[in-house]
């Protein structure tokens, strides 16, 4: 296609998408993220979306819940069949492949994190709709009719870029591994992504669309839209030579098993970030996960086993490629879904659309372990479904407060309300804190009388002079009240709170920045 043409053609349009080959591109995001980004600015996230509803019982085995086998005589993995790992959690045989780093080897090296019971208020049972509410990270209560259109990741970049989307980087911020461009990494501003399937293809469409014409002015409608398509265009053209570039230059150290489509994702993904490419977000897709019929044979193989053994095959041996290569210090990700399996069996061997279900989080950066516990098979909600144990946002909390250092008002802009980080990231290495002495303040509170029938004393040793707030949030992560803001001294801190209702709450001591959470019962 002429430049010329291109340019005509799409300016005279309205801006939707554009698509070149069969590969979707809108706006990019731009690259001054000095300013939100921790550290050295290399961090990178890897989302991993499975679609359809991923069975978490049949993932992360209640194996010691008699009740586990009672609700599903057909599909139940026995327990002498599961994996333990570390005492701590029975998984799947399947996300133990052999010959292969896999989640097992990962938990027990200390990089993977496994989140029971992740959910939100109200679950919506559609497919299109609950993921629509993960990728927005919005829940507009049922009876709303709230359209979502944006995604949380879109959002945060667009909202804390200044001059975005005038200024652009100089490589794509984000990268999907095939399909149309997600909800994910769209913003009111434009779409701070690409979509890219073959990095070859994708250079030979790419080429030659710089403009050959000048900017207009942008007094008028049409003069704004052009300019915006002419950009577009001219970053089409870059990024073609950078992802093209990064691929030719990239290579993989590790073994990767190529008859598994997600398997290769992966590949692909370790690829670029071996060659340079500096995308801060890459995103990989798997579906087949809404499994309503013949979802485990007797012998515990068929679809939902195979998907699990993808999954785990796929991100260990990335994880695995990038440790070979110097680059797992600066990578760590997570898995969603839309929602997970009703506990029942539906008597067709399968299970039928529920709600909460299981998360992983990946990566050297993580605090590996169990967060929450095994769903209690005997407390289901209204409609017979898991109850939730965690707001499905505070994953995200963490990605955009933990790793991408950005604020708690960026987190609260975005989501409508406040929600507390899960914990499960720790904070990049930075070589110019380390250098300036930065270090956080590490305390340890505790709480008395715990649990209390009217107020609690918080209780910690300060070392140093601080900013200190004092906040309470649902077990779900979910703002309550703030109790304290201000300056403490060096010496024994001794702090009063009490609550207005009872129940169980995350009392977070926030110190210089540092966030310490210790549970408090109210007992009324």
């Amino acid at each position: 296609m002429k430049r010329r043409n291109f340019l005509k053609t799409t300016a005279a349009a309205a801006v939707g998408t554009q698509v070149l080959g069969g590969i979707p591109l809108r706006a990019f995001s731009p690259v001054q993220l000095l300013n939100t980004l921790n550290a050295d600015g290399d961090q990178i996230l890897i989302v991993i979306q499975l679609f359809g509803g991923n069975d978490g019982l049949n993932t992360i085995i209640p194996a010691d819940d008699s009740a586990y086998y009672d609700i599903r005589p057909e599909i139940a993995v026995p327990k002498d069949k599961t994996v333990p790992v570390l005492g701590k959690v029975y998984m799947h045989p399947a996300l133990d492949p052999k010959n292969t780093y896999n989640f097992r080897r990962m938990m027990e090296d200390g990089r993977l994190a496994v989140i029971q019971g992740v959910g939100y208020e109200n679950p919506n049972l559609s497919h299109f709709r609950s993921t629509d509410i993960w990728l927005s990270g919005l829940n507009p209560k049922p009876w709303e009719d709230t359209k979502l259109i944006y995604g949380w990741l879109g959002n945060f970049f667009a909202n804390t870029q200044p001059g975005f989307p005038d200024v652009l980087p100089p490589d794509p911020l984000a990268v999907q591994i095939g399909g149309s461009l997600s909800m994910l990494f769209q913003s009111p501003k434009g779409d701070v992504g690409i979509a890219l399937t073959d990095p070859d293809k994708f250079f030979e469409l790419g080429q030659g669309l710089s403009p050959d014409m000048d900017p207009m002015s942008d007094d008028t409608f049409y003069g704004k839209e052009f300019n915006f398509v002419r950009l577009v265009a001219e970053k089409s053209d870059y990024y073609s030579a950078s992802v093209k570039n990064a691929f030719d230059k990239g290579k993989n150290m590790a073994t990767y098993d190529q008859t598994n489509g997600f398997v290769r994702q992966m590949q692909l993904v370790a690829r670029l970030i071996s060659g340079g490419l500096k995308s801060k977000v890459y995103m990989v897709y798997m579906g087949g996960f809404d499994t309503h019929v013949q979802q485990q044979n007797v012998d515990l193989t068929g679809l939902h086993p195979f998907l699990l053994e993808s999954l785990s095959k796929g991100v260990g041996t990335f994880m695995q490629d990038m440790l070979l290569q110097g680059h797992a210090e600066r990578i760590v990700g997570y898995t969603a879904s839309e929602f997970g399996r009703r506990p029942y069996e539906n008597g067709s061997r399968g299970t039928d659309h529920g709600a909460s279900s299981v998360q992983f989080v990946f990566g050297n950066r993580v605090r590996s372990g169990v967060f929450g516990n095994n769903p209690d098979l005997k407390n289901l909600d209204g409609n017979g479904d898991l109850r939730y144990q965690y707001d499905f946002r505070r994953v995200y909390a963490d990605v955009m407060e933990t790793w991408f250092g950005g604020s708690a008002a960026d987190t609260e802009a975005i989501f409508g309300e406040r929600i507390l980080p899960l914990g499960v990231l720790t904070n990049p290495v930075s070589v110019q804190d380390a250098y300036r002495g930065n270090e956080p303040v590490n305390i340890t509170v505790r709480a008395y009388p715990n649990p209390t029938a009217s107020m609690a004393t918080l209780e910690w040793q300060q070392t140093v002079p601080a900013s200190v707030s004092v906040e309470l949030y649902s077990t779900e992560g979910r703002y309550v009240e703030r109790v304290f803001t201000g300056s403490v001294d060096v010496g024994t801190v001794r702090m009063p709170i009490k609550a207005t209702t009872s129940g169980v709450y995350e009392c977070v001591v926030t110190v210089n920045g540092t966030r310490n959470v210790v549970p408090v019962a109210f007992l009324r």
